[in-house]
């Protein structure tokens, strides 16, 4: 089983490739596998540490349970074991997500991105249970938390993670996604176990704040070209503070990494257009052909979508750039 000592550098989260015409609800087949397969070796190449497919900019409510499976068996078919690959199978109950998470075991898959049930909000109690019984349904596919505050409802407090460390043995990973505020903390109670994954928005962040205690960073930008996190994560894994701060410079002059347009509120807004704010600005770039948004998500402001497309014609530059440094 995957441990936490081979997940370092950047784990690519990018938008699942969808065939033109797939995107209705009646689309039982909607994965553009060959396009999947392609970017999934231009990742490789192009050095992250792992491809992680189906989460929520990975459009996992939009995708049945066989599509998620034929996407990551072809993601673990194109890695050869080269990098980890991580699918995801958050749902509505724990005996949905243990019949995907068997799903991807037998396709090859390397670890399970899994976030709380989404219908009751959690208590504490729950949620330590909920890894809890997964460890002990699906004992050998290792687990991602899906740590995010937004969709979760819980900020995942300290307390969490000193209980899922000792409870949920087969949890050795999480996609921080609620801020960082007490990551020293966390780290503290559970880094034996779990290697904290911090997003790539605050990765130089707590990079200054626990030093080379960050290993890894999750990257849903990857499909816009994973190369400027590539550099920013090699830069902090050598405890290079200048050429990290160098990169983060780069990153920043572009804008939030989330680019809704400016006076937009942000907390309100993404939750309904995430999927498609992320496939929009990959589209864009032109790292690949994501094709379009699944039902019921496929509707986006037009002043979003112009603000996006730019953004992502930028950010495709950015990659294009580190692409040459790392070529010379």
């Amino acid at each position: 089983m995957l441990t936490k000592d081979e997940i370092r550098g950047v784990i690519a989260l990018p938008p699942t490739p969808c065939k033109e015409g797939a995107g209705g609800w009646d689309a039982v087949d909607s994965v553009n596998l060959e396009e999947a397969a392609r970017l999934a070796e231009n990742l490789i190449q192009a050095g992250v540490g792992g491809i992680g497919g189906c989460g929520t900019t990975g459009e996992c409510a939009a995708l049945l349970a066989d599509e998620k499976r034929e996407y990551i068996a072809t993601l673990v078919e194109v890695a050869r074991k080269r990098v980890p690959i991580i699918g995801g199978a958050t749902c509505l109950g724990i005996k949905e997500t243990v019949l995907q998470m068997k799903g991807l075991r037998d396709v090859g898959a390397d670890a399970a991105l899994i976030g709380l049930p989404l219908w009751q909000t959690p208590t504490m109690e729950a949620m330590i249970e909920f890894y809890a019984d997964l460890a002990e349904a699906v004992p050998d596919l290792a687990v991602m938390v899906y740590a995010n505050s937004m969709f979760f409802k819980s900020n995942f407090p300290t307390e969490f993670w000193a209980c899922v460390s000792k409870r949920a043995k087969t949890t050795i990973t999480c996609k921080v996604s609620y801020g960082i505020d007490h990551i020293k903390e966390d780290m503290d109670v559970a880094d034996h176990q779990i290697i904290f994954m911090l997003p790539e928005s605050g990765a130089f962040a707590a990079y200054e704040k626990v030093g080379t205690r960050v290993k890894a960073c999750w990257a849903t930008s990857a499909g816009s070209g994973p190369e400027p996190v590539v550099a920013l994560m090699d830069a902090i894994l050598r405890d290079d503070h200048a050429a990290a701060k160098a990169v983060q410079d780069d990153i920043d002059a572009l804008g939030p990494l989330l680019p809704l347009p400016p006076g937009v509120d942000f907390r309100q807004e993404f939750p309904k257009y995430n999927a498609q704010v992320q496939k929009c600005a990959a589209n864009a770039a032109g790292y690949a052909n994501f094709g379009p948004y699944r039902a019921p998500y496929r509707d986006l402001p037009d002043n979003y979508r112009t603000h996006l497309e730019s953004y992502g014609k930028r950010r495709g530059e950015l990659a294009k750039k580190y692409s040459r440094v790392a070529a010379g």
